[in-house]
């Protein structure tokens, strides 16, 4: 992609980027799309379709249809869900200015999240369906929608405030858990305990 350049090729319509027999084929509507938006679409429908896919195969589990637990296990895709929303919430000139915030700030918190998903199940403890881990993103993405006072530098400060504040978080979360699992186990964490 470093040979092409990303503002023609994403601002202009998929019709100009497609060979004439084959883009008069295509209905109007279709053709004089921007290339942006056949490729959001396009993500969001793949999107749409592994969820609904993941949805099925939590519900389709035996552990899940024999015990009914079909509305508890449903209520696990609650917090991603809400994650997963809250960029909408943002304005759309603040998206297209600063998508790379935005991105590390959600894959912070997914990492995080997964990573206690996978910690919790070995462990067979119970996983909150309610992580308070994505109130400061969902926060403010509030307080740069409503803010009127707030300013384009003011809410990059905010988002890059946000990614090394979720940063600590995964890091800290990481070091407490490697802790406890040694402490219990009674394993050195990187290195063979000698006998004796």
């Amino acid at each position: 992609m470093a040979c092409i350049d990303r503002d023609a090729f994403w601002g202009n319509t998929l019709a100009s980027h497609l060979p004439q027999s084959l883009a008069s084929s295509l209905p109007p509507i279709v053709a004089n799309t921007e290339t942006r938006h056949i490729g959001v679409s396009c993500w969001l429908l793949m999107n749409t379709v592994l969820v609904l896919l993941s949805i099925r195969r939590v519900l389709s589990h035996s552990n899940v249809t024999t015990n009914k637990l079909a509305i508890p296990a449903l209520c696990k895709f609650l917090t991603p869900g809400l994650l997963a929303i809250s960029p909408w919430i943002l304005p759309a000139h603040f998206v297209q200015n600063h998508t790379r915030y935005i991105s590390v700030a959600i894959g912070l918190m997914m990492s995080l999240m997964t990573k206690k998903i996978i910690v919790f199940s070995m462990a067979k403890m119970n996983y909150a369906s309610i992580q308070l881990d994505i109130l400061p993103f969902m926060l403010c993405c509030l307080w740069i929608k409503y803010d009127d006072n707030m300013t384009e530098s003011g809410a990059k400060a905010v988002m890059g405030a946000l990614c090394l504040w979720h940063t600590w978080r995964l890091l800290r979360w990481a070091n407490m858990a490697i802790f406890q699992i040694c402490k219990k186990l009674d394993i050195h964490c990187f290195s063979i305990k000698k006998k004796g």
